[in-house]
């Protein structure tokens, strides 16, 4: 992987984007914020960001919050790299790992503001829905991640995964239904351009961590990645 920003000193002093935003595969430990990121901001994560497409557009829109993108392949990581630096994103971070593992074993508790999970692979056929990432296992596991008023989006336009995301959703006892907001609404991925102008739709799912402790299900689904 490329080199990045690993001291706390580099970070707080770091005008411009390093020389590259793809955080190091450090698997044994779980995510310093404090040291990946120049500004002490609220941070952001997407799970299976494709090529940045969404998370390059909303993370210059708001520069008063972090953003960290999940990816495991390395070409769309570079290519979130590569414009990332271009736009001089210093709010943006880049990691190359299983969705499921960094949200299990690499977020500290209680860390994030919002977790973003948009259009993972939905696996149609109903004997591999057991492949699917957002279960309720997932659920357990964002809760623990968000911070209370934390909140939790996803999108599909898959109708059979859609109704298994609000189902796990309302189930968790640590997440209280919302509306997404239209300004995040209106952030659309490239992939989604392309199926919206076919005629399908994106089905929206929103959720805020309450203070409830994050239930739990007895036989936890197998995870995988978007």
């Amino acid at each position: 992987m490329e080199a990045t920003v690993t001291t706390p000193a580099a970070a707080t002093t770091a005008a411009a984007p390093p020389d590259s935003l793809v955080l190091p595969q450090d698997i044994m430990n779980r995510i310093q914020f404090s040291v990946c990121f120049p500004a002490d901001q609220p941070v952001e994560l997407e799970l299976g960001a494709g090529d940045g497409s969404f998370i390059l557009k909303y993370s210059a829109l708001h520069p008063e919050r972090n953003f960290l993108a999940v990816e495991r392949l390395l070409g769309r990581l570079r290519k979130i790299d590569r414009k990332g630096r271009r736009l001089g994103l210093t709010n943006l971070r880049a990691l190359r790992l299983e969705a499921a593992y960094v949200l299990e074993w690499m977020i500290q508790p209680a860390s994030l503001s919002a977790l973003h999970v948009y259009f993972p692979d939905p696996w149609p056929k109903r004997r591999h829905w057991k492949r699917r990432l957002i279960n309720h296992r997932f659920t357990e596991l964002a809760a623990r991640a968000l911070k209370p008023g934390g909140r939790f989006f996803v999108r599909t336009d898959d109708a059979s995964y859609f109704e298994q995301m609000v189902e796990v959703g309302n189930a968790q006892a640590a997440f209280t239904p919302v509306t997404e907001p239209a300004e995040l609404m209106a952030v659309i991925t490239d992939f989604e351009a392309d199926f919206n102008k076919d005629g399908i739709a994106t089905r929206h799912a929103a959720w805020e961590r309450n203070t409830a402790v994050p239930s739990q299900h007895a036989s936890p689904e197998a995870s995988t990645n978007p």
